[in-house]
């Protein structure tokens, strides 16, 4: 179930049938929830059929993808992410991309839930903006049955993940997790904190108020990204 919001603003209810705004977030915890709202998960299965053909010749071995560090300078300190390209190439491409055009630069977290998670990259700064590096959205680098994700138990404290409007919709938008989280894999992992864990847990500490999701997620002064910047090691 996705959230929505009408032409004012406001959070429609579940029932209407409009059509969605806004990113389809990561679920908060039940404890930070308005009894009114609920969200259901969904995983979604892939299955293939087809016919046998010829075995191909064996291709050269692939090279290992080249180590990629980012940098998220913020107010409370540095925040250092190893991104796993071998993972999700083509969203490391995309984040890559956009951090060197200065895309990140001046942006906010503008969604923190402590003990889930914190989340930016959006230049509207209320979780419906966004693009992605070429434009518009893509697909999902979703390895469900990756010790990465937890083999679909959750997500881990530290990883980082894209936030979406739903199957293959990924723009801008990232979150990183403040504590361990049992959801389904619905957001593509493409990189994990490898420094300032402990900038991240003041992040979360930031206060909030109401915000869009119904939850107490939205701070009441947004921290800022001042500078995310791309290193080789």
């Amino acid at each position: 179930m996705l959230l929505k919001w009408d032409a004012r603003g406001r959070l429609d209810s579940p029932a209407r049938p409009e059509k969605e705004q806004g990113m389809h977030l990561p679920l908060l915890p039940a404890s930070l929830r308005p009894a009114s709202l609920w969200l259901a998960a969904v995983v979604l299965g892939l299955a293939g059929c087809g016919k046998s053909e010829p075995t191909p010749a064996a291709p050269a071995a692939a090279l290992p993808a080249t180590p990629l560090f980012a940098t998220l300078e913020t107010e409370k300190g540095a925040i250092e992410i190893e991104l796993l390209a071998g993972e999700a190439p083509k969203t490391v491409e995309n984040f890559r991309l956009l951090a060197e055009r200065g895309y990140y630069n001046g942006l906010t977290f503008h969604r923190i839930v402590k003990g889930f998670m914190i989340q930016g990259g959006d230049p509207q700064g209320d979780g419906r903006g966004g693009e992605s590096a070429w434009g518009g959205t893509f697909d999902d680098e979703i390895k469900r049955e990756s010790p990465l994700y937890q083999r679909g138990l959750g997500y881990k404290r530290g990883v980082v993940a894209m936030a979406n409007r739903g199957p293959n919709t990924n723009t801008s938008q990232f979150f990183i997790l403040h504590q361990d989280y049992p959801m389904a894999p619905s957001y593509t992992i493409f990189g994990r904190v490898v420094k300032g864990m402990e900038v991240v847990d003041a992040l979360a500490e930031i206060p909030t108020q109401r915000g869009p999701d119904g939850g107490m997620s939205q701070p009441l002064k947004a921290p800022v990204m001042q500078r995310v910047t791309i290193r080789k090691p």
